[in-house]
């Protein structure tokens, strides 16, 4: 059964078959049983076992052996479930959030102070700092937002522990106010949208007076930037819309990037 050469997924594959029942569309675990398969399959286990999930859920895909047996015109994303539980779940949306490549890139200056650049540790915060210093929340959805709390490490009811990577409090013209937990991926980590269920339901528990609206953020390449607004349709996320940045001295900026802006605003 167990094909793969690379150890995480062949893990990933053991437990997956350990708990499958022909036709099913969820596939409950934990994560205790990795230790098991480990053992099972003669191979070292690995010192992080969170890292096993994550990187399947993130980096890598699931083995072919067990994306065939999703249902018709579906695949398998990995949820929690609670404290070290998860579930394959066979859904039909992207298992993952990926940057358009037709869309408008933005140009905006560049407000970042030189030490935040100098100084950043990893793809990851060096995109959470580029976002929070040049307003690009405030940018992409029209709002006053304000950042509240960084790496918020929290317990979301029936999923167990989750991190919201950046937790932002806003206001619209309107009055309304709403809680905006922003998930940022740099390097080869691929945003999932498993991440944003995560973060709806953090909000539901922690925030709930507040309108959550899920913010992904992700490093392209030239030093672009994409933002999404994910949101719940018909139990599946979606994308509501997406939006592609790029900081640059003023200088940088044409007359004719101002006249498209200007002509994108009237839209």
């Amino acid at each position: 059964m167990v094909e793969s050469t690379n150890r995480y997924a062949a893990l990933i594959e053991w437990v997956f078959f350990r708990n499958y029942v022909e036709g099913a569309s969820q596939v409950p675990w934990e994560r205790s049983e990795l230790e098991d398969g480990a053992k099972e399959l003669g191979m070292a286990l690995p010192k992080n076992l969170g890292d096993v999930v994550y990187s399947v859920r993130y980096r890598t895909s699931l083995p072919d052996t067990v994306n065939a047996k999703a249902p018709e015109g579906q695949h398998w994303i990995i949820r929690g479930t609670g404290r070290s539980r998860y579930e394959f779940a066979a859904v039909s949306a992207a298992a993952r959030v990926l940057p358009r490549t037709d869309l408008i890139v933005t140009k905006v200056p560049d407000a970042t102070p030189e030490i935040i650049r100098s100084s950043a540790l990893g793809d990851e915060q060096a995109l959470l700092a580029l976002v929070r210093y040049n307003r690009l929340i405030d940018i992409f959805l029209g709002v006053a937002a304000y950042s509240l709390q960084n790496h918020l490490r929290t317990t979301a009811p029936g999923i167990g522990q989750v991190e919201v990577d950046e937790v932002y409090v806003a206001v619209d013209r309107y009055g309304t106010q709403y809680v905006l937990p922003v998930q940022a991926k740099g390097g080869k980590d691929e945003l999932g949208v498993t991440q944003a269920e995560q973060d709806i339901a953090v909000c539901a528990a922690k925030f709930p007076e507040l309108t959550p609206r899920p913010i992904a953020a992700q490093f392209m390449s030239d030093d672009v930037i994409a933002l999404f607004e994910l949101t719940v349709q018909d139990a599946e996320m979606v994308v509501v819309r997406e939006q592609h940045y790029k900081l640059v001295p003023s200088s940088e900026i044409t007359t004719q990037d101002r006249a498209i802006y200007g002509r994108m605003s009237q839209d």
